[in-house]
C-alpha cells in the first residue's frame, strides 16, 4: 500500500477536518493560519492528513457550502460534532464517508428540521399545521406576523395546513429552490429535485409562483405539477399514493425496476444501482420502507435478479444466471 493510501490516526483526521472548516470559513486570522501551519508540520502523518483534505477540496470542487466555522458557530454542540464527524469520514476516502455525506449533507446540517436517510418525522407547527419530512429531507421554518413560511432545502415533505389562529390571516407558503407554493387550505406533497420541484395536491388547492416570474398556476386536488425557476408544466392527474411514504410504504404499480430501485435507494444509506439488463422488469406491490434490505431480499425471491454487493454501502441489482 502506498503512503497516500495508508490509514491515518482518527484523531489527526478529525483535527484536519476542523482545520478544513476553519480555514475556509472566511474568518480565519493570521494567528489561525500560523497555528494551522504548526499543526501541519508536526509529523508526516499530520501532513498526509492535510494532503488528503486538499484532495477532498478538489473532488468536491471546493469546501461544501455551509461547512465553514461561521456556520459551525450557529450549531449546537451535538450538530457541530456530527458535522465534523461527517467531514472526518469524507477525509478517510472510504465509501462509508460518502454515505455519511449523503445521509447528512453538511450544507443542510444547520436546517431547523432534518431527517437522515431512512428516517421520517411528523411535526406539529406553531399554527397547528402538520409537517411530515420524508427520508433525507431538510427544512427551515419562519413564522411571523405576516406569513407562515417553510423553506424546503432538500428532499420531500407532506403538509396538512390548519386554520391560522392569528387575528390577521397569514398566508402559508412553501419555498423551494425554484419558487413559492401558497397553500389554499390544503393537504399536499412537495418534492425538491436537482433542477425542479413537484407538487401533488390531495385536498384543497395550491398556487405556484416560479422565482423568475411569468405564469402563476393553481393546482387543485387530484392534480400535480412540476415547475422550474422560469416555467410551470401543465397540471396532470396526481398519483393517489403520492403520500404513501407518510404511512411507511413504498407503493409500486407496474413500475420499472430501475425506477423502483431509485426510490428504494432514497431510504437506504449508500448506493443502489440497477443493471440495464433488468431495468425494464415491472414491479407492483406495497413494501415496508423501514426494512429496505428485506425488500431487496424479496426482489431476489420474486424476480430473476440477484443483489451484488461490493460492500454494504454499494449494491447492484443484476440478472440472475441459472446454473
Amino acid at each position: 500500500m502506498s503512503a497516500a493510501g495508508e490509514a491515518i490516526d482518527a484523531g489527526i483526521v478529525h483535527e484536519a477536518a476542523g482545520w478544513l472548516a476553519q480555514l475556509h470559513s472566511g474568518e480565519a486570522s493570521e494567528a489561525d493560519r500560523s497555528a494551522w501551519q504548526q499543526w501541519r508540520h508536526r509529523s508526516t502523518e499530520h501532513e498526509r492528513a492535510w494532503q488528503r483534505a486538499e484532495t477532498l477540496l478538489g473532488t468536491l470542487g471546493g469546501i461544501p457550502a455551509g461547512v465553514g466555522l461561521s456556520t459551525f458557530r450557529k450549531l449546537d454542540n451535538r450538530s457541530r460534532r456530527a458535522a465534523l464527524k461527517t467531514l472526518a469520514l469524507l477525509l478517510t476516502g472510504l465509501p462509508a464517508g460518502w454515505a455519511a455525506y449523503r445521509a447528512t449533507p453538511l450544507r443542510e446540517i444547520a436546517a431547523d428540521q432534518r431527517t437522515a436517510i431512512g428516517e421520517r418525522r411528523e411535526i406539529v407547527l406553531a399554527d397547528g399545521s402538520r409537517l411530515t419530512l420524508n427520508t433525507d429531507s431538510a427544512v427551515d421554518l419562519h413564522f411571523d406576523t405576516r406569513e407562515r413560511r417553510v423553506r424546503l432545502r432538500r428532499g420531500e415533505i407532506f403538509i396538512a395546513t390548519a386554520v391560522d389562529p392569528a387575528p390577521i390571516h397569514r398566508p402559508f407558503v412553501i419555498e423551494t429552490a425554484q419558487g413559492r407554493i401558497r397553500a389554499l387550505g390544503t393537504r399536499f406533497v412537495v418534492r425538491q429535485f436537482d433542477d425542479h420541484s413537484r407538487v401533488a395536491v390531495s385536498e384543497g388547492a395550491v398556487e405556484i409562483s416560479p422565482d423568475q416570474g411569468g405564469t402563476v398556476l393553481i393546482v387543485n386536488a387530484g392534480q400535480q405539477a412540476e415547475f422550474g425557476a422560469a416555467s410551470i408544466g401543465a397540471p396532470q392527474a396526481s398519483d393517489p399514493l403520492a403520500a404513501a411514504w407518510t404511512r411507511g410504504l413504498l407503493v409500486a404499480d407496474n413500475q420499472r425496476l430501475a425506477d423502483f430501485a431509485a426510490e428504494l435507494s432514497r431510504h437506504r444509506p449508500g448506493i443502489l444501482r440497477c443493471d440495464p439488463e433488468v431495468a425494464d422488469l415491472r414491479i407492483s406491490g406495497a413494501f415496508q420502507l423501514a426494512e429496505p434490505d428485506r425488500v431487496l431480499a424479496l426482489l431476489q425471491q420474486t424476480f430473476p435478479v440477484r443483489v451484488e454487493a461490493r460492500s454494504r454501502w454499494w449494491l447492484s441489482l443484476r440478472a440472475r444466471r441459472e446454473k
